[in-house]
């Protein structure tokens, strides 16, 4: 609803023309709208009111680019000729001179549709033939990492000497000569391919660079929704900002969305990892902030669950008292 949204904003900057958030999510709608210009000088006025900010750096960038590349494609082919939409879609005509044009008469094939829902077949559909070989290439492709330096242009058959078949996953792979010594492997792994792609996306976002201390909210957002496929990273993340920094963190209001999302992340790991008393302190500071009143208000009820498994949480490891339960009251949680 990026059309909604640019009215929101624009209604919201109406009321507080120095609300940076409002114009960075503007700038985002105006973006999915196609409106670039538009959108560069929300991303501009952003850098005025916040110096520096990374997500509005970076997002100027790909606007630039964009910009440029669509420049460039409107003086080749002509705004007559085509809509700007599809400019991204135009396939590009090669020349090749005769000398290299195969000779060959060219041949009719007859396709036939076989229909995967019929009771004769016992063919999987081409859809999930394709994932799952490309699943089980994947994870041959990751085992094999280092022997990458090994490989020469004669280990890569050629497109035109491929032929796929569809198989079942109880037949042995019917595969190409230059590819039968691995058929085995490649067999095997069709039962678990995806049991060890998310081995392997997990070892990867395992070792995935953690971002830096924010400097504020609306960055503390942005690194959250590059951390939000790895959980634990985000625990991680939000490990290393100590709870003293979160009034400078959020210096005009607590988003709520933020505020839930650092709830979960307590929910699902600080109750194992980390001391009682530290969620007890984040949970105090988090109350202090601005607009926290409202932030608990549009709470649905699954988060107020979580919050009250927190509580529930420092009560039982003994650290109730009159400011637990005054914090309680904060958090609409009676015990």
């Amino acid at each position: 609803r990026y059309e909604e949204a640019e009215n929101d904003c624009t209604q919201a900057l109406l009321l507080d023309g120095s609300y940076s958030k409002a114009f960075a999510r503007r700038g985002a709608a105006r973006v999915a709208l196609g409106k670039l210009e538009e959108a560069m000088q929300d991303f501009e006025a952003v850098l005025k009111l916040e110096p520096g900010n990374k997500q509005a750096i970076n997002e100027l960038t790909k606007i630039k680019n964009e910009l440029a590349e669509k420049e460039k494609w409107t003086q080749k082919y002509p705004a007559v000729l085509i809509k700007e939409t599809e400019i991204k879609n135009i396939v590009k005509v090669i020349d090749n001179p005769l000398l290299v044009k195969s000779t060959k008469p060219l041949q009719r094939i007859p396709i036939e549709e076989v229909d995967d829902d019929t009771p004769n077949s016992h063919l999987p559909s081409t859809t999930s033939l394709i994932k799952n070989w490309r699943n089980s290439m994947s994870v041959e492709t990751a085992e094999n990492l280092d022997q990458d330096d090994q490989l020469t242009t004669m280990d890569v058959p050629k497109a035109k000497h491929l032929k796929i078949e569809e198989i079942s996953d109880t037949s042995l792979l019917q595969l190409p000569a230059s590819v039968k010594e691995n058929s085995s492997m490649l067999h095997l792994s069709f039962p678990v391919n995806k049991q060890r792609e998310k081995e392997i996306k997990r070892s990867f976002s395992s070792i995935s660079p953690i971002p830096a201390v924010p400097a504020n909210s609306f960055q503390l957002e942005s690194d959250f929704r590059k951390l939000k496929d790895c959980p634990e990273n985000m625990y991680l993340y939000l490990k290393q900002i100590e709870p003293s920094l979160y009034p400078k963190l959020f210096q005009k209001s607590l988003d709520p969305d933020l505020f839930n999302q650092i709830l979960k992340i307590l929910h699902d790991f600080y109750i194992e990892k980390e001391e009682p008393s530290l969620i007890l302190e984040i949970l105090q500071r988090l109350s202090e902030l601005k607009r926290f009143d409202m932030a608990v208000m549009f709470m649905s009820s699954s988060e107020k669950k979580i919050t009250q498994v927190l509580f529930n949480h420092v009560n039982h490891m003994g650290l109730k008292d009159t400011s637990v339960e005054e914090l309680e009251k904060k958090y609409g949680v009676f015990s």
